[in-house]
């Protein structure tokens, strides 16, 4: 019964998917790239002169792109600069008719969102078959963004953009890293660019086209604690520690030994649970909910082993 509710906690609401495998679907053009069917293409790192922008607070994207649907939501990702759906560094994507902006800084969360919302929204400047171009830059303080050399967006940053991005994320046209957010379209002429260089992306040498990948909403979190959400980390605490407590409490022996087998078993019991979330879309497994879940076990443990003794003084035996 107690298994059975932790199921519950752990892998609700039990839509089983296994992780499928779509053929990419990006064409290589003369000049860029193209997504008649749901496709990606990536580069890893973003670009070779990452750190002087940084320094510089100084960046600069310029793409021209072709919609072929205005009915693409999610919203779908033209360019992204990030590592899944919820952590990114920058993203311009297609909302309907509108072009988002998301970018992360000192005033936004890690999503580029702020309260959830885009940076920018710019109305009714994509429409279906027609080229556009898009010039995005990047200032100490300033964001601007120009669509076909008319400038339509001036805004104030904060100071610290770029100095918050996080350099090990990839570059991804056409979809997102995590390949479940599409875009269907034509891409060309795309250009990052850096205070002592820059990289056109519509060079094939400068990029990757994976031959298929599997869409996901959020890939496995394999590195610990890196970033660490305290209060995630004291639910899957508070969540394990009675299921360690009533382990400890039915121990027939209170050692070192018993204390380390008992802890391995809410371990494996977690480990299961974290397992059995790849196959739910809605849900991640994470190395950050391994390590807590041990932990409150653990605490758990030691708990149980106090309280019976405690219980057993209170309450000899015969």
């Amino acid at each position: 019964m107690l298994l059975a509710l932790y199921a519950v906690m752990s892998l609700e609401p039990f839509e089983w998917r296994f992780p499928s495998r779509v053929a990419n679907g990006a064409i290589a053009l003369a000049d860029g790239w193209s997504f008649p069917t749901a496709g990606i293409v990536i580069a890893r790192p973003p670009f070779d002169r990452l750190g002087k922008a940084i320094e510089a607070e100084t960046l600069d994207v310029s793409l021209e792109v072709r919609p072929a649907a205005t009915d693409q939501t999610g919203p779908a990702r033209i360019l992204s600069i990030s590592q899944d759906a919820y952590r990114r560094n920058l993203t311009l994507a297609q909302d309907g008719d509108d072009l988002v902006l998301r970018l992360r800084s000192a005033a936004t969360d890690r999503n580029g969102t702020r309260d959830g919302r885009p940076v920018a929204r710019l109305a009714d400047v994509l429409a279906v078959g027609e080229w556009v171009a898009i010039d995005l830059r990047l200032r100490p303080g300033r964001l601007t963004i120009a669509i076909d050399g008319v400038p339509k967006l001036s805004a104030a940053l904060p100071s610290a953009v770029l100095a918050t991005w996080d350099t090990s994320f990839g570059v991804a046209f056409g979809n997102e890293m995590t390949c479940n957010r599409p875009w269907l379209g034509d891409i060309r002429n795309a250009v990052i660019r850096g205070p002592d260089g820059e990289t056109t992306y519509a060079e094939q040498s400068q990029v990757e086209l994976p031959a298929a990948c599997r869409p996901m909403r959020h890939p496995p979190k394999l590195v610990p604690l890196v970033p660490l959400n305290l209060r995630d980390a004291l639910r899957n605490i508070a969540m394990y520690l009675p299921l360690g407590c009533l382990l400890g409490m039915m121990a027939h022996r209170h050692n070192r030994r018993t204390f380390g087998a008992l802890v391995l078993a809410v371990a494996a019991v977690s480990l299961g649970f974290e397992t059995a979330q790849l196959f739910i879309p809605s849900r991640f497994p994470s190395i950050d909910d391994l390590i807590f879940n041990s932990a409150g076990g653990a605490l758990g443990v030691g708990l149980g082993f106090w309280l019976s003794r405690r219980l057993a003084a209170w309450w000899p035996a015969g």
